[in-house]
């Protein structure tokens, strides 16, 4: 069964190559509005660095298929949040999970983040 929650955590060097992968102009893993260390991956990328719903689109299509199911497999475990991601960008991030990991998995992020889960 999929959580909606996120555990804290810190980012692994895994975590942190997925990050620089998909925003290299990410030059600290310090959130300069609350100041808080990053624990997260897409959450910083829509909120930061993605310009528009395109521009998220174009950075998880860097992503190799692996690394994006990866990535789904976070979001399931709880490890990985949605809920404080834009709705233009949810909506990027379960097209792509339709079309690269099938419509289970686009339907499960969907009711992840209908659910509500909150900004960590």
């Amino acid at each position: 069964m999929a959580q909606w929650y996120i555990m804290a955590r810190t980012l692994s060097e895994h975590d942190i190559a997925l990050l620089l992968k998909l925003a290299p102009e990410c030059d600290t893993l310090v959130c300069k509005g609350s100041e808080n260390t990053y624990r997260s991956i897409l959450p910083p990328v829509a909120n930061h660095y993605a310009k528009d719903a395109d521009d998220f689109a174009a950075r998880l299509n860097k992503l190799s298929d692996d690394e994006f199911l990866r990535l789904i497999d976070m979001i399931r475990e709880g490890k990985e949040g949605i809920g404080c991601i834009p709705v233009e960008c949810a909506e990027v991030l379960i097209e792509q999970a339709l079309r690269r990991a099938g419509p289970e998995a686009g339907n499960e992020l969907y009711a992840l983040y209908e659910a509500g889960s909150q900004c960590q």
